[in-house]
């Protein structure tokens, strides 16, 4: 919030330079964002397959027996 206030501030003075890091302050979280995400579906895949985590927790338990916490699969 306080970039935006500083480029109000030298918009309204008469800056005439260039902000670049008005540019960053936007498009580097974005770029995180997309990088997290990337790795975190590629995570949940490996999971979700035969031989990852979830898979064989849930083979391990018989797939379909019904527990306390949740409804059969």
């Amino acid at each position: 919030m306080g970039g935006l206030l500083l480029a109000a501030y030298c918009i309204r003075t008469g800056y005439t330079g260039a902000l670049p890091w008005l540019t960053a302050m936007v498009g580097l979280p974005w770029t995180a964002h997309g990088v997290v995400c990337s790795g975190y579906l590629s995570m949940a895949k490996s999971d979700h397959r035969r031989g990852g985590i979830t898979y064989e927790a849930a083979r391990a338990a018989g797939f379909g027996q019904e527990s306390e916490n949740s409804p059969m699969i």
